[in-house]
């Protein structure tokens, strides 16, 4: 693809994921962010055929900005129990930034498309590759006993995903947490990492 084409695909991506992120899936339309980007609807549709497939873009992109931004706040890092704040706090941020567009894969989770649903996944494989490092960096450093990184980061990444079921208020309507219960959850995600990691201590 020419570098121009590239230039255009980026434009398009940050402009949508501002409207995405402030207006959410469901109330945004291809006219709005074409009138946004200053650009033809035919143009828009030339790069992205659909809304659906606009949207599934701007999710790998933000996917990709958080792990970018993960892996740089890690370099300076050199423990484990900071390290897995960091992770957590990076995480939580997002979601805060993103609730919107985050909002509708879990609205739509059980009819997304096989592409968003593979994005999902791919997700968290890459951040549980995140967490697996910061382990494997723990145990060559000696702060953590030796153990089966790939069960051991599984087993964290669902443990501190699973927290806003302690968190939520009304599961049986919503399974996303309100805006104010966000620090509720990274709270109990950090008190569940103290303790895991306090068991994985040499």
């Amino acid at each position: 693809m020419p570098k121009n084409a590239d230039e255009k695909r980026l434009k398009i991506l940050e402009t949508a994921k501002r409207r995405f992120a402030h207006y959410g899936m469901a109330k945004t339309t291809m006219a709005e962010i074409a009138k946004d980007l200053s650009f033809s609807k035919a143009l828009l549709y030339y790069y992205f055929p659909d809304k659906n497939s606009l949207y599934a873009a701007v999710l790998e992109h933000v996917m990709e900005e958080l792990e970018e931004d993960i892996t740089t706040s890690l370099k300076s890092i050199l423990s484990v129990s900071e390290s897995i704040v960091v992770v957590l706090e990076k995480r939580m941020e997002f979601v805060k930034k993103y609730y919107y567009i985050l909002e509708y894969t879990v609205l739509m989770r059980k009819d997304l498309s096989s592409e968003l649903d593979q994005l999902l996944i791919d997700s968290f494989e890459s951040q549980k590759a995140i967490i697996r490092d910061v382990f494997r960096q723990g145990i060559e450093r000696g702060e953590l006993m030796d153990v089966d990184l790939e069960e051991i980061s599984k087993i964290f990444l669902f443990s501190s995903m699973g927290m806003r079921l302690v968190v939520v208020k009304d599961l049986k309507s919503s399974f996303i947490p309100d805006k104010e219960e966000f620090d509720a959850i990274l709270a109990m995600q950090k008190k569940m990492a103290a303790i895991f990691i306090r068991g994985l201590k040499v």
